[in-house]
């Protein structure tokens, strides 16, 4: 029992959002800043998707993902962590639900 009480004291959570100005988030970082307007999203993909892995190499724990739409961006960000987790670490999806004001939690395997 000790063991899994110093394991839960260790344990790092980081609680994350896609897009830094986006929305108001309850985390303390964000993997992405501002998109820029000009040019087409779906030729930032490939670009979106290289610095969320690059994002996911410099970090270590589990993550709570606050999700507020733009898909592409989600979608990057699923494949970067496959790529470079690979399941190393809890992943769970935190969707706002607008009828209670709250976020309920999703777990992404």
């Amino acid at each position: 029992m000790g063991d899994i009480m110093w394991m839960d004291i260790l344990k790092n959570t980081l609680k994350v959002g896609l897009i830094e100005g986006r929305h108001p988030l309850p985390v303390d970082e964000y993997v992405f800043e501002p998109l820029p307007n000009e040019g087409s999203l779906k030729d930032k993909i490939p670009q979106l998707q290289n610095k969320a892995e690059e994002w996911l190499e410099n970090k270590q724990g589990d993550i709570d993902l606050y999700v507020t739409g733009m898909t592409p961006v989600l979608t990057a960000f699923l494949k970067a962590w496959r790529n470079v987790w690979g399941g190393r670490y809890r992943l769970m999806l935190y969707h706002y639900d607008i009828s209670n004001k709250s976020y309920w939690a999703e777990e992404w395997k």
